[in-house]
């Protein structure tokens, strides 16, 4: 969030804080989220990485007749 936008909130009364302060979650909590968060985007990143390479391989296989 820019600076901007995070005064405007705070002088209308709002609060702004982290998720981790929200949440009130401990630093095992915190870091067992960034872990799976690095987990799916790196699955994500190799399903698209083999997606890719089926495709290339077999160019009629995903087209719909």
């Amino acid at each position: 969030m820019d600076d901007a936008k995070r005064e405007r909130l705070e002088a209308k009364g709002w609060k702004v804080s982290t998720v981790t302060e929200f949440l009130e979650l401990s630093p095992e909590e915190t870091a067992l989220i960034d872990i799976k968060l690095a987990l799916s985007q790196s699955l994500k990143e190799r399903r698209q990485k083999l997606m890719t390479q089926a495709e290339w391989e077999h160019p009629n296989f995903f087209k719909i007749p």
